[in-house]
């Protein structure tokens, strides 16, 4: 009684709260003549402005001989330029009461300053300075190289189970790009070319290959009067630019394979092939991950970590731009094998194939989600993120109008079908990953 009462008021509040934030987001949006695209969104809640800048490139983009290009970027970008001093740029955005992040993934990259208001021109100008003349000298890249190399290191080779994303990526791809993890090779890294890393600069840093979002507390006129300052002298990219294809084959079956690590327990790491982004399936699938591990009533909890089968076990499906890979892990409990972890965490997913989710675990997961979305668009660096994503992938920046839209209409048969369509056997990938023999 207790636990149908706590569903329903979760649901209502949820719900209420979603529908409260389903405020139109209003924007402008124009292309300078090198083919920047511009989007302007004005919110006076907040005297504060986010400056997103985010190029159409990730590890996907990158030669099969040379990887690891657009994380190593990400670094670069910070080394200064022409008018900053190296290690200027963090010092300037933080004196000035600013802060700042850039992310890579293996569609895109992503970098933004959130400034006072009265920062807007700082801000543009920082962006615009390493866009047209970044410290991408020999001096930077031999620094920055070093640095991608040993975080490396530190975040997958010297940690246990660190290298599964990559492990399983190499199996669950043979074709396309996404079979290598965005780190790239340390030997691509270490010896390519200061020619090499310098044509990648000029080909995918460019306005053409960029959108730039500006959040916040802001008058549009002065904006776009900083922005032609700043941007409109840029030339226009004049490499060609590589867009890999969604080419990679069918999987014809399971594939499996053993990893020796330093771990003391086996730990489970399965992908599956999964939706695109922006598709209904993509969103019926974060439904379904959250139904396995989201919660504290969620199946692989209750299933696996109460029983006693399992320390740890995730599900998820990330974002990629091309059909991607849904990843789920599980470590076993000291007195569980690998075997029995696979059993028990193949047993929850195929559960979904064959029978429809309950009413209760329904409307918890999609309510859960609808508050979820409807939250983040209350972040202005949110707002920036997603506008800028709607446009670089889809050309249509208003899709950020229909979040909420891609999960109130969905229905339980939904997650039943695409559950069927992509959790079979022969689309995944299992690892066991073991303890190292003396």
């Amino acid at each position: 009684m207790k636990k149908t009462v706590f569903l329903f008021l979760f649901v209502l509040i949820a719900g209420s709260l979603a529908k409260g934030q389903q405020n139109i987001i209003k924007f402008t949006e124009y292309v300078l003549p090198n083919g920047l695209h511009v989007i302007l969104h004005r919110d006076h809640s907040t005297p504060n402005v986010n400056v997103s800048l985010m190029y159409h490139v990730g590890s996907k983009n990158e030669d099969p001989e040379r990887t690891g290009f657009a994380h190593l970027f990400e670094h670069l970008m910070f080394e200064g330029s022409k008018h900053i001093d190296r290690g200027e740029f963090m010092k300037i955005v933080r004196s000035n009461g600013g802060e700042f992040n850039a992310g890579t993934s293996f569609d895109y990259t992503h970098y933004y300053e959130m400034m006072p208001a009265n920062q807007l021109e700082l801000a543009l100008w920082l962006e615009a300075e390493r866009m047209l003349h970044g410290n991408v000298d020999s001096i930077g890249v031999n620094t920055q190289k070093g640095v991608v190399i040993e975080e490396r290191k530190q975040i997958m080779d010297n940690v246990p189970y660190g290298t599964w994303v990559e492990e399983l990526s190499k199996r669950l791809y043979t074709i396309h790009p996404y079979r290598w993890y965005m780190t790239g090779s340390p030997d691509h890294i270490r010896n390519s070319s200061f020619e090499d890393v310098y044509h990648f600069y000029k080909t995918y840093y460019v306005p053409n290959n960029c959108v730039l979002v500006i959040a916040g507390d802001f008058e549009e006129a002065q904006a776009k009067e900083w922005v032609l300052k700043y941007f409109g002298d840029i030339p226009k990219g004049a490499n060609p630019i590589v867009r890999p294809a969604a080419n990679e084959p069918e999987m014809k079956g399971e594939i499996r394979d053993v990893i020796y690590d330093k771990i003391q327990l086996p730990g489970i790491f399965a992908a599956y092939r999964g939706p695109a982004m922006g598709t209904k399936d993509a969103y019926v699938m974060e439904l379904l991950t959250s139904v396995l591990s989201t919660g504290k009533s969620s199946r692989f909890k209750t299933n696996l970590i109460d029983k006693g089968i399992a320390l740890q076990a995730y599900a998820m499906s990330p974002d990629f731009e091309h059909p991607g890979g849904i990843f789920i892990i599980a470590i076993a409990n000291a007195d569980k094998t690998a075997e029995d972890v696979e059993n028990a965490v193949t047993l929850e997913i195929e559960k979904l194939t064959r029978e429809l989710v309950s009413e209760d675990e329904f409307q918890m997961v999609k309510a859960a989600k609808e508050f979820e979305v409807a939250y983040e668009m209350t972040s202005l660096s949110t707002v920036a993120e997603l506008l800028a994503k709607n446009h670089l992938f889809f050309k249509d920046a208003g899709r950020i109008n229909k979040q909420l839209e891609n999960y109130s209409n969905l229905k339980r048969e939904d997650l039943k079908e695409v559950a069927s369509k992509y959790f079979g056997r022969n689309n995944r990938v299992i690892l066991h990953y073991l303890p190292e023999k003396e």
